[in-house]
């Protein structure tokens, strides 16, 4: 797989992966060792770039941008995230992007580029078009910028699950991989977690491994160990589970969604029970290029308007499946929100 010492080199990239799989960090992180470096580099709040550029620097100051701008070194901009850009307005991503391309155009030669976002926010059509056309790098210059090692690794993958490309071959889309054993082992270890040996024996013996792939999930869960020492039955997991993943955890998106968690259990609900009715796994994503066989929301809740449809999309009990669509976090989750609904009409 690819790691951030190959994305830093690729001039155009966007990061896709659900609530909780830490994009922000990594990416505020990379900001902060480039700028240790000596680079020039900045993390920016995309939602502020359509109304106030100056202020959407969190890492790195809008001076400090200007004088870069009038140098001719590379440099790096890191911009978190497309789905905070539409909360209050579809269009504001697309405002952001003009913003942001009037103030690269005589820097695109030089600029490295990586912006992240929810998969279900990215609009797989109209915002890889969006970008492309105002942000293109030029590809007569790609070959100096980019390690041919790296174009190599990129080329072989860029059909698999993990890697899109454009065929103006200037974005590259990436998804974050779970977190793996060995890394979940790690991060108890930091988090000074009593008995990190026992806890992976339990969340061995209950396999347990999904629902602690993402590190918010699994800070939630080894805070509980510290307290309880378990991590309870397997149906206790998968309830907390759920109702964890159904929340809206960051307070701002909380105020700002449409959907009541009622509507939101209602609506997972039918979507698991079409998914199994249907025995189809893959969800497509607004503005999918239909190529792809999956599950269409505006057919299975006509009925709701397209801003619940894509808040429901984006809650963090799915996960991406191919480029342009989205599955649910795991088969036993599917199951058991199709049970509540078979239930219910029962």
């Amino acid at each position: 797989c690819l790691k951030w010492s190959d994305l830093l080199q690729v001039p155009s990239v966007v990061i896709l992966s659900e609530a909780g799989a830490g994009k922000t960090e990594e990416i505020r992180h990379a900001a902060q060792r480039l700028r240790t470096e000596g680079k020039a580099a900045f993390f920016l709040r995309l939602e502020h770039l359509s109304s106030a550029f100056e202020i959407a620097f969190e890492e790195g100051n809008f001076e400090e941008f200007e004088r870069w701008l009038g140098s001719d070194e590379r440099g790096w901009l890191l911009l978190d995230s497309i789905d905070e850009a539409r909360l209050r307005n579809p269009s504001d991503f697309e405002t952001a992007v003009r913003h942001l391309a009037r103030r690269l155009r005589t820097a695109l030669p030089r600029v490295h580029l990586i912006l992240t976002g929810r998969t279900a926010a990215w609009r797989p059509g109209t915002d890889l078009d969006l970008c492309v056309r105002h942000l293109p790098y030029p590809t007569s210059r790609m070959s100096a910028s980019v390690n041919h090692t790296i174009e190599a690794h990129i080329t072989q993958h860029a059909a698999s699950k993990d890697i899109t490309q454009s065929d103006q071959s200037t974005f590259t889309i990436v998804g974050l991989e779970d977190l793996s054993p060995q890394e979940i082992r790690q991060f108890a270890l930091q988090r000074r977690v009593v008995d990190v040996d026992a806890l992976l024996e339990e969340v061995e013996r209950t396999d347990s491994w999904p629902f602690c792939a993402r590190p918010l999930d699994l800070d939630e869960l080894l805070g509980f160990w510290n307290t309880h020492q378990r991590i309870g039955s397997r149906l206790e997991f998968l309830r907390a589970s759920i109702d964890r993943r159904l929340k809206e955890r960051d307070q701002n998106r909380d105020e700002l969604t449409p959907l009541t968690p009622s509507q939101a259990r209602a609506g997972v609900r039918l979507v698991a029970a079409a998914c199994t009715l249907t025995q189809q796994q893959t969800i497509e994503v607004p503005d999918g290029d239909g190529v792809l066989q999956g599950l269409r929301l505006d057919n299975l809740l006509s009925d709701w308007p397209a801003s619940h449809r894509s808040a429901l999309l984006q809650c963090a009990i799915f996960d991406e499946e191919i480029y342009g669509t989205v599955r649910f976090h795991h088969r036993s989750v599917r199951e058991y929100l199709a049970a509540e609904w078979f239930a219910e009409l029962l």
